[in-house]
């Protein structure tokens, strides 16, 4: 999220053993502790703020003002470049999720103090355009949330058939608790679930869950990368979902997999996407507009995981 200026949706489930992951100590990120930089070419647009991943490792990200959805190969290099149309009027591209195909799911921020939901726009790319064709509303009522036109779907993932959003906005639990909000969507029949993941940062230090990306482990339940940041926190976090049946109010507990923060040039590296590259690395790409400014390249970092 940027302040207005500009800004960036949900899952989890568990079941009674499966969900309550214990929370591990940070460990070092990448080899010897350094990720790898890979600078982005063949573009000079900036402020990206999504990053999904699909066929043969190809990478999706947006633009988080501009509506255009920009493929890369896996070494940075821009392959195309895709206007977005038929998208509302207001909203900021925050979150992407690439089904299948040609088919992509983009989590937004903006127009919910209108509907009292955020939304998700269904998209598929034909020629030189990737049109519009569905909407799905994520109401907030669902965690008894405000509309914060700052706070909207950081992040979005597909697994099993299935959409995991997560919302921006962390809710206060009791004491030093704080979740952020959670919900399992299934594109095709409507069926929802919602869940709150525990955050790892305290109430000062405001960490927000900012990108996700999820696979399927078997028939019964979705894995999920998640990061959480603010300035310094920059967390790579793990839990896991049913793909099917009810939420719950219970939280889920997620397990701190790497601590980016000495990686974050002193705040100014926001990793506003993630996804796993195989099964030791994942990918974060960096938004590199803040108001106005631009705190850096263009970049991906590849990080080692446990």
């Amino acid at each position: 999220m940027r302040p207005r200026f500009s800004c960036p949706l949900l899952a989890v489930l568990l079941l009674p053993l499966a969900c309550q992951s214990s929370r591990s100590s940070p460990v070092p990120a990448g080899d010897g502790g350094t990720p790898r930089q890979i600078l982005l070419t063949g573009t000079d647009v900036v402020g990206l703020s999504s990053l999904a991943v699909g066929p043969s490792g190809a990478l999706f990200t947006m633009t988080e003002r501009e509506p255009l959805l920009i493929e890369l190969s896996p070494d940075g290099a821009v392959v195309r470049k895709t206007a977005v149309r038929g998208a509302p009027e207001g909203v900021d591209f925050e979150s992407l999720a690439w089904l299948s195909g040609e088919s992509f799911a983009i989590g937004t921020e903006g127009g919910c103090s209108k509907t009292g939901a955020d939304r998700i726009l269904l998209a598929t790319r034909e020629g030189d355009a990737a049109h519009v064709t569905r909407t799905l509303d994520v109401p907030l009522s669902a965690w008894g949330a405000a509309c914060d036109e700052g706070h909207g779907l950081e992040g979005l993932c597909a697994a099993s058939g299935k959409l995991v959003a997560a919302i921006e906005e962390a809710l206060n639990g009791e004491g030093k608790a704080r979740y952020a909000p959670i919900e399992r969507i299934d594109p095709a029949t409507g069926e929802r679930a919602v869940f709150r993941l525990s955050l790892t940062s305290t109430k000062d230090e405001k960490g927000k869950i900012s990108g996700l990306d999820c696979r399927a482990r078997g028939d019964d339940r979705i894995e999920v990368l998640a990061m959480e940041r603010h300035f310094e926190v920059s967390r790579i976090l793990s839990f896991t979902i049913p793909a099917k049946g009810p939420g719950t109010e219970a939280p889920i507990e997620p397990r701190v997999l790497v601590d980016l923060a000495p990686h974050t040039n002193g705040g100014k590296r926001n990793f506003e996407g993630i996804v796993w590259k195989d099964d030791t690395h994942a990918l974060l790409i960096i938004d590199n507009q803040y108001g106005e400014k631009i705190s850096g390249p263009n970049e991906l970092l590849e990080v080692t995981l446990p």
